[in-house]
């Protein structure tokens, strides 16, 4: 190469350095830097010294190599097209032949098998430049490399590959570019081949370790299943529980207090004539009886009344709730729990509504009752009193 055409490639790799130092702090460049463009021109050199590449050849395929990488500092969305335009503004602005020009950039679009336009110019060069890109995957430092190329997409593209798709990504790379020129499929076709073997070793390896974390979380939500239905299974159980109790002790009120109303009538009534004084007594008691069976019916009624205008919705949709009374047919019934059954967010978030909604229950029921204890206790203690009264003044 004459001394112009060193001077061109000395500016073209300063021009870059430019662009790599300049570029957005945003922009992620943990792969494609300028040490990687460097690397890449290395290559080249090597390959085309392999290849026994003219000057002519050898300058457009370094002024190529230059900006191969290039077009990714200048944002996001750089890649190898942007490489492309930069070239053409540099060269155009270095007065560069348009031969020359032309060259540079059929080389750089001839990189990827389908990436050559209408106006390529045949070259050794574009082989070259193709296969220096590809010596990474003939590196002995490639995995290293391979997840520093994995970060910098995972930025780009804010998408994320799991070992098992990445590896999958590298082998499929691997199968769709192999090395062009003699030279390289000679000198590093070995290399290539054992990175090759390491990836579907790790790939195995990576299945398998997937495959036993699957299980892990297999039996791991089968036991947290069984677990939220041991607790459902407990609350429920006992929520059976308060509630046969809540109905014996209703019950024992209302029997307590339909015999003292039976007594009362049968013993006192027929002395109203002569004991006088008995009445007002009498009245208080009857009085404190019926308050108590009437607030110990009442309590025995579901909390349905006390829900908000949402938690209606919600228990009209629940069908394990033996207090939904919504009509439905049948197979109506039958189709909505089997779906529910296949659900299993569902059948879960349904079971946690049913505990909210028979909960909610009990505490208005034991609300009630207490109510009832409390007019029974009190009201029997008033009425002793008023007996009292009443037989000292006779």
């Amino acid at each position: 190469m004459g001394k112009h055409d060193t001077d061109l490639v000395r500016l073209a790799a300063e021009h870059v350095f430019e662009l790599f130092k300049d570029a957005n702090p945003d922009v992620p460049l943990v792969y494609h830097g300028f040490n990687r463009t460097r690397e890449l021109v290395v290559s080249c050199k090597d390959i085309a010294k392999g290849c026994k590449l003219e000057d002519d050849e050898l300058r457009t395929l370094l002024l190529a190599a230059w900006f191969h990488d290039a077009g990714y500092a200048v944002g996001l969305d750089g890649d190898e097209r942007k490489g492309i335009e930069l070239c053409r503004e540099f060269l155009a602005r270095q007065q560069a032949p348009a031969t020359l020009r032309d060259r540079v950039i059929a080389c750089l679009d001839g990189v990827n098998e389908n990436g050559a336009s209408a106006s390529r110019i045949a070259s050794v060069g574009d082989d070259v430049l193709h296969d220096a890109v590809l010596m990474s995957l003939a590196s002995k430092s490639y995995l290293q490399d391979a997840e520093l190329l994995r970060l910098e997409i995972e930025r780009r593209r804010g998408k994320l590959y799991s070992d098992v798709e990445w590896t999958q990504e590298c082998i499929a790379f691997f199968d769709h570019h192999p090395f062009r020129t003699r030279y390289a499929q000679l000198e590093y076709n070995d290399r290539r081949a054992a990175n090759l073997v390491g990836l579907h070793k790790l790939l195995r390896k990576q299945v398998e370790e997937a495959g036993e974390e699957r299980a892990e979380q297999a039996r791991i939500s089968k036991g947290v299943g069984k677990t939220v239905e041991s607790i459902f299974y407990y609350l429920t159980k006992l929520q059976v529980g308060l509630v046969g109790l809540a109905d014996r002790r209703t019950s024992t009120m209302i029997h307590v207090n339909a015999i003292m109303i039976s007594i009362v009538i049968g013993l006192l009534l027929r002395h109203f004539d002569s004991e006088r004084y008995l009445l007002v007594p009498t009245v208080v008691l009857l009085t404190v009886n019926l308050v108590a069976i009437f607030v110990s019916i009442y309590s025995m009624r579901s909390a349905r009344s006390t829900l908000v205008k949402d938690e209606w919705r919600i228990h009209d949709a629940n069908l394990l709730l033996f207090t939904n009374d919504t009509p439905l047919s049948l197979p109506e019934y039958a189709q909505r729990i089997k779906r529910l059954a296949l659900d299993v967010p569902g059948l879960q978030a349904s079971m946690i509504e049913h505990l909210y909604f028979v909960r909610k229950m009990l505490v208005d029921r034991q609300r009630a009752l207490r109510i009832t204890y409390d007019v029974f206790i009190y009201g029997l203690a008033l009425s002793l009193l008023v007996f009292a009264v009443a037989w000292m003044r006779r």
